[in-house]
C-alpha cells in the first residue's frame, strides 16, 4: 500500500468555483466604479450669502431676485410648450436724462437758487474750489455747505470747520445715509436699519422751509463725497423718495430739490493731488502703493505714525515702510516687502479702519446745541490720525517698456565699454609694474 504522507494537495479547483470568483470580482470593481463616480460629479454647496460690506450688495441682490423669476417663467413655459422654448433678448430702452448717477456742476448751477456745496469733513480744504466759488457768486447763488461723514472724524475737528466756513456761508454738519435707501426697501429691512442711519437732516429741512418764495435747490461736489446720499436722507427726512424717472422732488410747499447732483472735476494732471483723490481712485493708485504711502509718511509725524500703527522706533519717513513690514511680518525673501506692506495701509484707509483727518488751526469752540442734537450719537470722540498737509506729493515713475533689439544692442555696447575700461585699466596696472621693476 502507497502511503500519502508528505504530499501537497492539488491547487486545481473546479470550473464553477473558479468562475464563480472571477464574477465576484467584477461585481465588486463595478460598485467602486460607481461611487468613484458619483463622487467626482457631486456638487459642492456653495454659500450664496453676501457679506454685509460688500459694495453695492443691493443691486446685486436685485439681479439675483431677477433671475430667479426668470427662471421659474421659464420652467413654466417648459411645461406648456412640451419642451420648446424660444426666448428673444429684450432691447433695452434709452436711458432718461435722470439716470446718470450725477451731471455736469454748470447745468445744476444754472437751475437751483439755493446750492448745497457736499464736503467731507475729512479733507475740507480739497473739497473747496476756487472757481466754482466764482461762478456761483458770478450767478448770484446761495450757497449752503454741508459738512458730510462727520462720524469720521474727531468732534473738535467738526467743532473748527464749522467756525471757519461759517464766516462764509450758512454750515450744517450731518452724517448721510451709507446707501441709496430706493433700492434697500425692497431688500433687507436689517440691513437698511443697519446703514441708513443719518443725523443733522432735520435742522436742514427746517432752514430750508423758512423761504418766503418757491426755490430750487441742487447738490454739487466732488467725487466721492456723498452726494447722492445726502439727497436720499433729504428726501427720507420728508418721508419721500428717489423716482428714476424725475430729475426733481417736493420737501414742502415752496422747496423742491433736484435729485441728480453736480459733479465738480478733480485734479488735473501736474496738480498736487490730495487723500480724497487717492481713495477715490484707489483701484488705480493699487498699482504704486509705494510712492502714495511714501508721500503720506511726509505729512504725518513720527509720534502719530508709532501711535496709530503701533511701531517701534525707527527712521522717519525713509524707515516707515520698513517698520509697518516688521510690525506685519511682510518679507520678500530675507528683505522687507515694501510693496506689501504699502498696500496694508491703503487697504486700512480705503476700509475705513484707519481713521484720518487733515489737522486745522484755530479755536475749537463746540457746535450749537440745535445743530450738535441731531449728530451727538454719530460723532468720534477718539483721536484720528493728523496730517500735516491736504496735499501729497506722489512721484509715479512709469517703467518705460524697450523694444527687445534696442535693449539687446543697449547691453552689448555697455558690454564692449566695460571690457574696454578693464583692458586700459590692465595695461595701466601693467606700466606701473615695469616703471617699479626699473627703478629697483
Amino acid at each position: 500500500m502507497v502511503s500519502t504522507f508528505g504530499k501537497k494537495e492539488s491547487k486545481r479547483m473546479t470550473c464553477h468555483k473558479k468562475y464563480k470568483i472571477r464574477r465576484k470580482v467584477r461585481e465588486h470593481n463595478r460598485k467602486l466604479a460607481k461611487t468613484l463616480k458619483k463622487s467626482v460629479n457631486k456638487k459642492k454647496k456653495v454659500d450664496g450669502s453676501i457679506p454685509n460690506m460688500a459694495p453695492f450688495k443691493e443691486e446685486i441682490l436685485l439681479e439675483a431676485i431677477k433671475q430667479a423669476e426668470d427662471k421659474k417663467e421659464q420652467k413654466k413655459l417648459k411645461k406648456t410648450t412640451g419642451g420648446l422654448v424660444v426666448t428673444k433678448p429684450k432691447a433695452c430702452p434709452a436711458a432718461p436724462a435722470s439716470a446718470t448717477k450725477s451731471v455736469s456742476r454748470h447745468l445744476v448751477i444754472s437751475n437751483a437758487d439755493i446750492l448745497l456745496w457736499i464736503l467731507d469733513a475729512r479733507n475740507v480744504a480739497e473739497c473747496l474750489d476756487e472757481g466754482v466759488m466764482g461762478e456761483i457768486r458770478e450767478a448770484g447763488k446761495r450757497i449752503i455747505f454741508i459738512l458730510n461723514k462727520v462720524d469720521l472724524v474727531p468732534a473738535t475737528v467738526v467743532a473748527a470747520w464749522y467756525n471757519k466756513l461759517s464766516k462764509v456761508a450758512d454750515v450744517f454738519p450731518i452724517k448721510s445715509t451709507e446707501i441709496m435707501l430706493t433700492d434697500c426697501e425692497q431688500i433687507i429691512p436689517a440691513f437698511k436699519q443697519k446703514f441708513a442711519r443719518f443725523g443733522g437732516v432735520k435742522e436742514l429741512l427746517e432752514h430750508l422751509k423758512k423761504e418766503p418764495e418757491e426755490v430750487k435747490v441742487g447738490v454739487i461736489g466732488k467725487q466721492k463725497v456723498g452726494k447722492s446720499c445726502v439727497v436720499s436722507s433729504v428726501l427720507r427726512a420728508c418721508g419721500r423718495t428717489k423716482k428714476k424717472r424725475s430729475t426733481d422732488a417736493k420737501i414742502s410747499e415752496k422747496v423742491r430739490i433736484i435729485t441728480t447732483p453736480g459733479l465738480i472735476d478733480g485734479a488735473k494732471e501736474g496738480e498736487p493731488i490730495g487723500i480724497l483723490h487717492i481713495l477715490a481712485n484707489m483701484s488705480n493708485f493699487m498699482n504704486y502703493p509705494v510712492e502714495v504711502v511714501d508721500a503720506l509718511a511726509r505729512v504725518v509725524t513720527k509720534e502719530q505714525a508709532m501711535l496709530h500703527f503701533t511701531l517701534p522706533e525707527f527712521d522717519h519717513p525713509a524707515g516707515f515702510l520698513d517698520a509697518i513690514a516688521v510690525r506685519y511680518n511682510v518679507y520678500f525673501g530675507k528683505k522687507p516687502d515694501h510693496a506689501a506692506a504699502a498696500r496694508i495701509v491703503l487697504k486700512q484707509l480705503r476700509d475705513h479702519k484707519l481713521k484720518f483727518h487733515v489737522s486745522i488751526g484755530g479755536s475749537g469752540e463746540d457746535l450749537p446745541e440745535p445743530l450738535l442734537s441731531g449728530i451727538k450719537q454719530f460723532l468720534y470722540h477718539e483721536n484720528s490720525l493728523p496730517l500735516m498737509s491736504s496735499e501729497l506729493e506722489v512721484k509715479i515713475v512709469k517703467a518705460v517698456k524697450k523694444k527687445r533689439g534696442e535693449t539687446d544692442m543697449e547691453g552689448i555696447e555697455e558690454d564692449e565699454e566695460e571690457e574696454e575700461s578693464e583692458g586700459e585699466e590692465e595695461e595701466e596696472y601693467e606700466d606701473e609694474e615695469e616703471s617699479d621693476n626699473e627703478m629697483e
